[in-house]
This record gives structure tokens, sequence and C-alpha cells, in this order.
């Protein structure tokens, strides 16, 4: 265990911050403090197995989860790195067949690099947004052309 992870499952475990604030408190996506904390505190999991199915403080929101798989299937479509594109649509084929599991993994002996899984989640949204910027650019440009 690495010591940044070492330092999210002690600051749930025994400061009892939120997967919010550890993130707000150590630059990280939410996202990627709670995929740490599943995998390595017995705490967290147990904690989001008896969550209220309305509350989502401990498990992924709706909104976050639905963010994430959208950014991921846009890169696996539109990359326009050919090995981004692969691994992409390799991690989307291999998480709909349960092979991205944390829980099944757990037990295999994968590591699990908070810092890494933060930093590619903040390049996912980067080239989510400017594909975005770069559709609404477009768009805007037809308009122009339409009206001239």
């Amino acid at each position: 265990m690495t010591s940044e992870m070492q330092a999210i499952k002690n600051a749930y475990e025994v400061e009892g911050m939120t997967p919010q604030e550890i993130g707000m408190d150590r630059s990280l996506d939410e996202a990627a403090v709670k995929a740490c904390l599943m995998q390595v505190s017995s705490v967290y999991r147990k904690a989001c197995g008896k969550e209220d199915e309305t509350k989502d403080e401990l498990n992924f929101s709706d909104e976050q989860l639905q963010r994430v798989n959208e950014t991921i299937y846009d890169l696996a479509i539109s990359a326009d790195d050919p090995h981004l594109r692969f691994k992409a649509a390799t991690y989307v084929r291999d998480d709909k067949k349960g092979r991205k599991e944390v829980v099944k993994q757990m037990n295999h002996g994968n590591n699990f690099n908070v810092l890494m899984f933060n930093q590619q989640l903040a390049k996912v949204n980067e080239l989510a947004e400017k594909a975005e910027s770069s559709i609404r650019n477009n768009g805007h440009k037809l308009i122009e052309l339409q009206h001239a």
C-alpha cells in the first residue's frame, strides 16, 4: 500500500473524513478517493453496503458514474491517440463483462495507484471538455455558413 493510499485510509477510518473532504484536502477527484477506499478500507466497503440507497456520500453518485462512463466511452470512440482509444475500448468491454469489479480483483493482488488514477481522471475530463468545445465551435461555424 502506497503512502498516499495509507493517508486516505487513515483520513477516512481514523479522522472520520468523508471521501469529498479527503478529495478536497488532498487535491484529488472524489471518484479517485472512493476507488482507493474501496480497495484499502474494509470499513469503507462495509459502510458502502450499509449506506441508505438515497444517500451518495460513500458510493459513487449516479451523476458521477454517468459522467465517468460517458467520458470513457467518448475516449473509446473519438480520442486522437489510437492507443488511448484501444485502452478505453478495452476498459468498457472488460467493465461490461464484470472484469473491473474492485472487490473481485482485490484477492488477485492488483495494485491501485490513486495518484495515477486521479491524473487519468483529470486527463479524461480535459479531453472531454476539448471535444465538447470543438463540437460547439464547429456547430457555430456551420450556423455562420448557413447564414452567409
